[in-house]
């Protein structure tokens, strides 16, 4: 999901070192200049509205499925609920819905060859009837629904342990894969937390920088780099801008790598192929050069050439 926004569309002289060029010359002007990125990243996510959209549709959602399904519970999880959603909404954004079924009612789907694949097919079946004129689809471990501002994807699960299992998005429809996104969240939020709410511009920032770059790295991919990134950077107190920095600087070797799940370990990036890897570095690589052009200008004063490298790194404009 691109922005179709220009890096070089800019209508204003300020960017990412907050400044129109020059020095700074006071404290005050340095804090400004601490403060575009997290405005960047502010403007990123959806708006206020679009989020009450997604939480109304949600809990249509729900209703229609527990006439038509025996449920124990559902909840949203995914990006719209650890605040790293980004704009524009549309028909290729998604939300995540997990609908907890009743074992006793549904607990043959858990326990048969192809009971996977049979209870994404009902789940199907229940929301075609009531959005006739909504293309839905089975896609991997969900049932997506796509409306026309966005797409909402319903992960049937079952409780297992502290978690839940879900379809696994790769055994067509034969297994089950362990997951728990609360446990997640409550990770995310709690490093988000600690960091003052840059972990969540941050995301923003990476996943921004995916989304316009067409590379092949997932949301969710994008998302966990910049957790374990943040999570494990040592300065605490570090800004929204050097974290952003950092997080670039370190992106081609985490790509190579491999990412592996916060809560079960399992690798976010297993199915990516060599192709799709180097071309996912190659875009990183692009990335961290333009950033390490900013910082140097920065640090020469040059705000107007920085902004200007800054948007060529995230791949639209990032001035105020």
């Amino acid at each position: 999901m691109g922005s179709g926004i220009s890096p070089r569309s800019r209508s204003r002289g300020q960017g990412p070192s907050g400044g129109s060029g020059g020095a700074k010359s006071s404290a005050a002007e340095q804090d400004e200049e601490q403060t575009s990125i997290d405005d960047y990243a502010d403007e990123a996510g959806i708006t206020d509205r679009q989020g009450e959209v997604i939480d109304e549709r949600r809990q249509r959602l729900d209703d229609v499925l527990d006439e038509e399904l025996a449920v124990e519970d559902s909840h949203q999880f995914g990006s719209h609920t650890r605040g790293t959603m980004v704009g524009p909404l549309d028909e290729d954004s998604d939300t995540d819905i997990m609908v907890v079924l009743d074992e006793d009612e549904h607990g043959q789907w858990r326990r048969d060859e192809n009971g996977a694949r049979n209870c994404l097919q009902a789940v199907k079946r229940a929301l075609e009837k009531r959005y006739p004129n909504s293309d839905v689809s089975i896609d991997r471990n969900v049932v997506a629904v796509q409306f026309h501002d966005f797409t909402a994807e319903v992960a049937p699960a079952f409780r297992s342990g502290d978690g839940y299992v879900i379809p696994d998005s790769y055994s067509e429809g034969r297994s089950w894969v362990q997951t728990n996104p609360r446990q997640y969240k409550n990770q995310f939020d709690a490093v988000d937390q600690a960091r003052g709410g840059r972990l969540q511009k941050v995301a923003r920032v990476a996943k921004k920088f995916n989304d316009n770059n067409g590379s092949p790295v997932s949301s969710y991919h994008a998302e966990v780099m910049a957790y374990h990134y943040v999570r494990t950077h040592p300065d605490k107190d570090a800004s929204t801008e050097e974290l952003v920095e950092g997080f670039f600087e370190q992106l081609p070797r985490r790509i190579s790598n491999g990412t592996r799940e916060p809560v079960n370990g399992q690798r976010v990036d297993e199915h990516m192929n060599p192709g799709e890897r180097r071309d996912a570095i190659e875009a990183a690589r692009e990335a961290r050069k333009h950033v390490r052009r900013a910082q140097r200008l920065r640090r020469q004063g040059n705000t107007d050439a920085a902004d200007e490298a800054y948007s060529d790194a995230v791949g639209e404009e990032v001035d105020r």
